[in-house]
Order: structure tokens, then C-alpha cells, then sequence
């Protein structure tokens, strides 16, 4: 919806009649906001979008959603609401209900957004597709998804987050997926939830009234919770259960997945063998929404991924395998299992910095992933935050082969003086850990 004139806007949120008025665009950021914009003033823990309503006007916005008794600047047109999250959500959904074409919402603990980003490319193939940028996958960026939608968007592929109970239904209830994909369900935003049944129950949120769900294998509950509450449920993956799943596959010596799929061979150009569920999901999608396996697996040789996703970094003969975009018990695991197959020989290093949002369970959770990573018996081990608790009880036996530090670009330093130049280096952790500080001690600026 390229235009929004004053009457839509009121009509949607309910609001009382205002000046006729035509907005271009809508926007939560005044930064960024365009000549003709309706400014959404949104209140956030560490940010008041009312205190911006002055820079609005003066970069031309015509128009401001903000709280019922806010102060507005003379020269706006003001629709008063209650809650201005909501109200953003109730546009976008406005927005959503324009396209006729197929929605599909993409959840999980792991790998939501490669799969956002294989599903978007396999649709790809047969129509125009509007998806989620990066990990814009929450409460705000959802919304900011659709409404930047184009005109001529023929199919929607939105990646939806949660964190804190509710939130996936907030969203379902603003994409109104016609198709709903969950990856997995492990231990993730624990802090939140509190247990992994609440985090699976918050993921199948994601499912409600939709006619087809595709899920992953992980953990079985997944299929057989989904196949109670949808219609139609495909499983994809690599385990046998799965409905949708590889005739062969393997890595190459570059970790890349070479899979084969029906009458279609398919080498990744991303790493890890984890990424094969991904694909099998992907191609789950595809396969519902007609599009030929060739076709699909065509686009999948193409997929890349955002920043900090199993991103590989060479200087000279070290290797980095870069991803510390996330972390959880179980991508830790499977990040292992990749860094092992990867590793050739080579000496494995292991960099860890916390797993967050884990709750009253982290320091269980990260001792669990300490006794997995000793037991793999890498070269070297180092660790930052929760982690160095979390190896006291493996100091002993590791002794130099483990160091630790306060923070990560610390560590960098001590493990740099570690390195001989051949090893094949692990690193991660969850986002706000920023682990990615160490790659510099490793790597020097404009060499990876």
C-alpha cells in the first residue's frame, strides 16, 4: 500500500475523523522517515518516540500516531491511540489483508532465519517475494516488514521471534500465515519462558488456524503437538520420521552440504550439516506451494546468510568459522559437530562466550555444554562470561589448553599469542556477548 490517506489510518485504529491527509510511508524511526511519512510514536524501556515528534515534523512528516493525551507540534495530523505498539501492529495487518498471495511465517529456536532466507529463495523462483530483512522478527520489526511490502509483492515470507510468553500469538495475529513453518524446539529464552514445553507451546502459536504446518524433527513432540491442532502437517528433515527428507547427503571438505532430493542435486553454499533440515524445510514449502524440486534446488545453491551465521574466515592457512550471531545449548552442539567435520586435521580452538536468556537454568545449561566441548578434546578452549564458571570444574585437566578472560576482545589477545597460523577457530556465542571482537586478534582488518 504505496498510499495511506487519512480515513484508512483512522479506520484502522479506530480512532476519531482527522484532516484529510495522504502519508507515503510509515515510520518508527525519525532518522530515516521520508517527505509525506506518518510517524508511529512508539515507547520503548530506553526510548520515548514522542520526544522525536519535533524531528518528524521537520523532516517532513505529515502525519503521527501517538499516545491519546501526547503533545503534538502544530502542521501534524495526530491519530490518538491507547497503545502505539498496537496500533503499528493493526497497520501492518491492515497491509497484510491487501495481498492475496500465500504468507508464510517461519518460527523456531535454531535456524529460523536460514530458513527464512532458503524459503524466500525458493519462492523466489515462481513469484515476487517481500521477506523479512536480517532478524527483524519481533513485535516491531514484523510490522515494519509487511508495511514496507512493495506493490507488486506477490508472496510474503516473514520470520517471527518471541522471547517472553504471548508473543508469537501477538504476531500470528498480525502476519495471518497462510502457511507456518517451525524449525525446532530446544532449550532458548529460557529466562522468558521457563521451561521448553512453554517454548514449544509458544512456537505452535505460530500454527493456529493455518492450513498447513511444515516443522522440523526436533524434538518429535513437535509433529505430533502441530498434528494436533493443523490440518495438514509435513515434517522435513534428515531423520527418517521426516515426511520430506534427502535421498543422500553429505559434506564436502569445505563443510558445504551436497544433498540430493528427489530427481535434484544441490550443493549448499553455506556450511554445516545442520543446514540440510534447513533445506529440507525449504524445500518442504516449495514442494506445498508447487514449485518443481529443480527449481528450488537451484535457488538453494544460491542461499547466503546474514552476518555471523556459520560465516567462514580465511587468513593464510587459519580458518575461523564465525557464529556468534546466536547461541544456545543446542546450536553450540551442532556448531561443534560442524567445527569437527570442518577441521581436517587441523587443530580445533574453541571460543565460547554466554548463552543468554537461559534463566534459572544457565549455570546448568552451560555446565552441560562444558562437559560436551572437554569431551571433544579440542586443542584449545576459550572462554568469556558464564563460561569461565562453567569450565572451573575442567580446569585441572584441560590446564594451558584452557584460557579465560573478561571480555572478548581480552581474549582475542591471549588466544592470538596461542595461535601458529593452522588452526580452524570456532567462535560463539549469543549476539549481545559480541564475540565477534575477537576475530580482529585473529584475523587483521580487510584479510578475511
Amino acid at each position: 500500500m504505496s498510499r495511506w490517506t487519512s480515513e484508512l489510518v483512522a479506520r484502522v485504529l479506530d480512532t476519531a475523523p482527522v484532516a484529510p491527509a495522504v502519508f507515503q510511508s510509515i515510520e518508527t524511526d525519525s532518522r530515516v522517515l521520508e517527505p509525506g511519512a506518518l510517524f508511529v510514536a512508539l515507547v520503548g524501556e530506553r526510548f520515548d518516540g514522542h520526544t522525536f515528534l519535533g524531528d518528524a515534523l521537520a523532516r517532513g512528516a505529515r502525519g503521527v500516531v501517538v499516545h491519546e493525551d501526547a503533545a503534538v507540534p502544530d502542521g501534524l495530523v495526530a491519530f490518538r491511540v491507547a497503545d502505539t505498539l498496537a496500533a503499528l501492529g493493526n497497520l501492518a495487518r491492515a497491509r497484510r489483508r491487501e495481498l492475496t498471495g500465500p504468507v508464510v511465517a517461519v518460527t523456531g529456536t535454531n535456524g529460523k532465519t536460514a530458513t527464512k532466507e532458503m524459503v524466500a529463495g525458493v519462492l523466489g523462483t515462481r513469484w515476487s517475494v517481500h521477506a523479512t530483512r536480517g532478524n527483524l522478527n519481533n513485535l516491531i520489526g514484523v510490522p515494519l516488514t509487511l508495511l514496507g511490502a512493495p506493490d507488486d509483492t506477490e508472496v510474503l515470507v516473514v520470520e517471527a521471534g518471541a522471547s517472553v510468553p504471548g508473543e508469537i500469538a501477538t504476531l500470528r495475529g498480525i502476519i495471518e500465515p497462510t502457511l507456518t513453518v517451525i524449525t525446532n524446539v530446544s532449550a532458548g529464552h529460557l529466562e522468558g519462558f521457563g521451561s521448553e514445553r512453554d517454548v514449544l507451546e509458544e512456537k505452535l502459536a505460530l500454527a493456529a488456524g493455518v492450513p498447513c504446518a511444515v516443522v522440523g524433527t526436533r524434538p518429535p513432540e513437535l509433529a505430533v503437538e502441530a498434528r494436533a491442532r493443523v490440518a495438514k502437517v509435513v515434517v522435513a528433515g534428515v531423520a527418517p520420521a521426516a515426511d520430506v527428507r534427502p535421498t543422500a547427503w553429505q559434506l564436502d571438505d569445505q563443510g558445504q552440504p551436497i544433498v540430493r532430493y528427489e530427481n535434484a542435486d544441490l550443493k549448499l553454499a553455506v556450511v554445516g550439516s545442520h543446514q540440510v533440515d534447513n533445506v529440507m524445510l525449504a524445500l518442504a514449502v516449495g514442494r506445498e506451494l508447487g514449485v518443481p524440486a529443480a527449481d528450488a534446488a537451484q535457488a538453494l545453491s544460491r542461499t547466503k546468510l546474514p552476518f555471523g551465521r556459520c560465516e567462514v574466515l580465511h587468513h593464510g592457512d587459519l580458518v575461523v568459522l564465525h557464529d556468534a550471531y546466536n547461541a544456545n545449548p543446542l546450536s553450540v552442539e551442532t556448531a561443534l559437530e560442524t567445527a569437527q567435520a570442518m577441521c581436517h586435521g587441523r587443530p580445533l580452538v574453541v571460543v565460547l562466550g554466554t548463552m543468554l536468556e537461559l534463566g534459572p537454568k544457565s549455570d546448568e545449561l552451560h555446565a552441560a555444554v562444558a562437559d560436551r566441548v572437554t569431551a571433544a578434546q579440542p586443542a584449545l578452549i576459550a572462554v568469556t562470561g558464564a563460561f569461565v564458571t562453567a569450565f572451573e570444574s575442567h580446569a585441572s585437566e584441560l590446564g594451558d589448553r584452557l584460557l579465560t578472560a573478561d571480555d572478548p576482545a581480552t581474549l582475542g589477545e591471549r588466544l592470538a599469542r596461542r595461535l601458529d597460523g593452522r588452526e580452524f577457530v570456532l567462535l560463539k556465542a549469543s549476539r549481545g556477548m559480541r564475540l565477534e571482537r575477537v576475530i580482529p586478534h585473529l584475523i587483521p582488518s580487510g584479510d578475511a
